[in-house]
């Protein structure tokens, strides 16, 4: 019998010593390959679509969740997650949107990105994985255009090939049939690698609902799309079908004498098919040769769609010389229309921008107190307690040895009482604090941008939900944590938040909070509101008069009118109220809005109102530089209402909401005799001759800038309100000439020549209509003599006078 059970336990030794060994043999082995942006190019600051092959060749199969550390800049992102069961010999594909791409190579930080966890990411355990072990993809700035094309035959287009366009070096072609090999983006952000998309008669009809529906949120959201004439285009055109600025009718064929003079050049020698047009609501003619109509563009939310009466892959156009400079010609007009209606020729990260403008004053909470009378009396009380009543009562009992425990008690809980009262906010619900603004866009949907900060009254995780189209990160990147909780110091974004996607929208779980401790989450959205301000405004004499309707479901408070860098308050507007306007301006009208600093920037609120203008004037400081950027005034004021679809899962939270609502307007011009039009009024573009790069503007003072290059172009732009309707420009002034730096010329649109200027620190042109284009702009070109080049200088400043 003992022989039979020392077997046994040798047995169970052996089964215990290579268990280990037979659980390894049967792990599985994963393999990963990456691909992600459009043919592997992707823009930095925007979304992407990113495709992860994952094979499993192992002897066993693989149940749990494959994360993705979507890292979105240098100190936030977070880790997405994909549930994943592959069985051993198998390969299986995940395809998702990155809402913003982040090179995790720019600061040398190589990081791993892509983790399995078997039995999911909350309580399983890490797995190592073979092959790509983080995203990579070509990152383009936005000085290089990506053009995306769709069309049966990439070569139908090749007029595009080599193309350079004014404000951008670089120009990348990607033929859209790559993308569509894999998937089409269901989701707009999934465009991000693309600036404009090209359809030469190519089925968009064809696509998905969701996909479709996605192209179309990406143009409301700043994109171009551009359709080329085709017979069938409202049925090939699906959901663009109701947006587009043509209406086309029977053909006609027009001669090469159009494309002449729309380019300047002689590069066209055959007649070319056209469709006559008429021209849809709130759409402008780009080009129109006599009544028949080139090319057109119609606004789409922030983005546009345009439309050319002629193919724009069929022969003869196609294959002539002159249609490289066609293309060049219509796009440039198009990026112009784009940065003049509010896009910014050159990318600067709003959401990065978020942190420090709204971000950090929306994490300050007011602090708990107690009222100055309640604690006095507390006090009191405590007083006659302790002295009086207590002595009496333990005389009276003959205990008065026990004054020692008692005294310190009393003191504690009263220590106490005074505590839990004057924070029985914090200690009964977490307070989450939210901060927002929004564009009114042309369509009367609002975009913009949030932040939502919660104080929490425990520890733990913190789960956020939000529908689709609604993109949600976090900047909790090295939160040292509460006194009461842990420090949230890993490098790996998913160990501090992890996102999870499904048909109905995202998940965004912050882990490991602790107790009174502070986080945030930030994103983007699109709210179908339908509402606006209607604004009936007049100037006069310097007189601005008129009324505005507040049109929103919701009351406004602080409605003000943004003219340059000052607000003229107006007052508050309930929903559907009118406020009458009758006030006296500096200038001959109104300004342009502009950036405003932080004036709060460093300083910390000493009580709840400041804290609250704290808050505005981050907001004033974001919407300043990323909001309706459009060179026209701007209404705004600012709602209580909780307009933003975030929720906090199974926590109950007290709210408070700040929300500015801005929307551009263009105020009706009455002028009697004369009119000057400042430089405060106008749009000016620099740029330099030879690269199409804008110098670097100083901080301080505001017209200074470092010429690195030898020439540069500066135009000023008179609004297009302002051309025709009575307006006749007589004549110019420029000041601020550094003669002594530079050589001033002007460009004369009659010779097509710059004409060098007197060296004068002023001067004045007394007829400028040779020198003013049919689209109200100011040519000057400035050439740095002497090596003065590659310092700071400032630039002349121009004005005009109509009568």
């Amino acid at each position: 019998m003992w022989k039979r059970q020392i077997g046994i336990i040798l047995t169970l030794m052996a089964l215990c010593l290579f268990l280990p060994t037979i659980h390894a043999m049967a792990a599985p082995e994963l393999k990963v390959k990456v691909s992600a942006g459009f043919d592997g190019k992707a823009k930095y600051g925007k979304g992407a679509p990113i495709t992860i092959e994952i094979e499993n060749s192992g002897t066993s199969s693989f149940n749990g969740d494959l994360i993705i550390d979507t890292q979105q800049s240098y100190e936030s992102g977070v880790g997405e997650v994909f549930p994943l069961n592959i069985g051993a010999g198998e390969t299986k594909t995940v395809t998702f949107i990155n809402s913003k791409m982040f090179d995790f190579n720019m600061y040398g930080m190589n990081t791993k990105s892509i983790f399995f966890y078997e039995g999911g990411w909350k309580q399983g355990k890490e797995i190592a994985h073979k092959g790509s072990q983080q995203i990579t993809v070509a990152m383009y700035h936005e000085d290089t255009k990506i053009i995306t094309a769709f069309t049966d035959n990439i070569d139908r287009l090749s007029a595009l090939k080599g193309m350079r366009l004014t404000n951008y070096p670089n120009v990348q072609m990607i033929d859209a049939s790559k993308i569509a090999s894999v998937k089409l983006p269901d989701e707009s952000a999934g465009w991000g690698p693309t600036d404009t998309i090209i359809i030469d008669e190519y089925p968009i009809a064809d696509m998905t609902t969701a996909e479709q529906e996605a192209l179309l949120n990406w143009v409301r959201s700043g994109g171009v799309i551009i359709f080329g004439g085709s017979d069938h285009l409202t049925v090939e055109s699906g959901v663009f079908a109701d947006y587009l600025p043509l209406t086309q009718t029977t053909s006609t064929t027009i001669g090469p004498e159009a494309f002449i003079i729309w380019t300047g050049i002689e590069g066209f020698d055959k007649e070319v098919t056209i469709a006559q047009s008429e021209l849809n609501a709130d759409a402008k003619v780009i080009y129109a040769d006599g009544p028949h109509i080139l090319a057109a563009s119609k606004p789409l939310g922030k983005g546009m769609v345009v439309q050319t009466s002629f193919s724009l892959g069929d022969e003869p156009f196609s294959k002539m010389h002159g249609a490289h400079t066609v293309w060049k010609k219509l796009l440039d007009t198009v990026d112009q229309s784009m940065m003049t209606g509010g896009m910014m020729p050159y990318y600067n990260d709003p959401v990065e921008s978020l942190r420090w403008t709204i971000g950090n004053s929306n994490e300050l909470f007011p602090s708990f107190k107690v009222s100055a009378p309640l604690l006095f009396g507390v006090i009191l009380i405590y007083i006659v307690i302790i002295i009086p009543i207590l002595y009496l009562v333990l005389k009276r009992k003959d205990k008065r040895e026990h004054a020692w425990w008692i005294i310190p008690a009393i003191s504690v809980a009263v220590s106490v009482f005074i505590f839990a009262y004057g924070a029985r906010d914090r200690i009964g619900q977490a307070q989450i604090q939210q901060t927002s603004v929004f564009d009114v866009s042309g369509d009367g949907t609002l975009t913009g941008y949030f932040v939502e900060s919660i104080l929490t009254n425990k520890a733990g995780d913190f789960v956020f939900s939000v529908p689709l189209e609604t993109t949600l990160s976090t900047y909790t990147p090295y939160s040292m944590g509460s006194i009461f909780g842990p420090s949230r110091m890993s490098t790996n974004s998913h160990k501090r938040a992890i996102l999870e996607k499904d048909a109905t929208g995202s998940k965004l779980s912050l882990r490991d909070i602790g107790y009174w401790d502070v986080a945030s989450v930030y994103g983007q959205t699109t709210l179908d509101l339908k509402g606006n301000y209607d604004v009936k405004l007049t100037v006069k004499d310097k007189q601005l008069t008129g009324e505005i309707t507040n049109n929103f479901p919701f009351p406004l408070k602080d409605v003000a009118i943004w003219s340059g860098n000052k607000q003229i308050e107006i007052g508050d507007l309930g929903p559907g109220e009118t406020l009458k306007v009758n006030e006296t301006l500096t200038t001959s009208t109104l300004l342009p809005k502009r950036s405003v600093s932080n004036v709060y920037s460093g300083q910390m609120p000493v009580n709840t109102d400041e804290l609250m203008e704290m808050r505005k004037r981050g907001l004033m400081s974001f919407s300043g530089d990323f909001i309706n950027s459009q060179s026209k005034p701007a209404i705004i004021g600012y709602a209580d209402t909780q307009l933003i679809p975030v929720k906090l899962e199974k926590i109950k939270a007290t709210t408070d909401a700040l929300t500015m609502i801005t929307q551009p307007f263009t105020p009706k011009i009455e002028f009697s005799d004369s009119f000057t039009m400042d430089a405060e009024m106008m749009e000016m573009k620099l740029l330099s001759e030879k690269y199409n790069m804008e110098p670097h503007l100083t901080g301080y003072p505001g017209n200074m800038y470092y010429f690195d290059e030898e020439s540069y172009v500066q135009t000023w732009k008179i609004p297009e309100e302002y051309m025709g309707n009575g307006f006749h420009w007589k004549s110019a002034d420029i000041s601020k000439i550094q003669h002594q730096l530079y050589n001033l010329s002007i460009f004369n649109q009659t010779t097509q020549q710059f004409e060098q200027l007197k060296s004068e620190r002023k001067q004045t042109i007394d007829s400028i209509r040779p020198y003013l284009s049919e689209n109200g702009e100011l040519k000057f070109h400035l050439e740095f003599t002497g090596g003065q080049r590659g310092m700071k200088h400032k630039l002349p400043k121009s004005s005009c006078m109509a009568r």
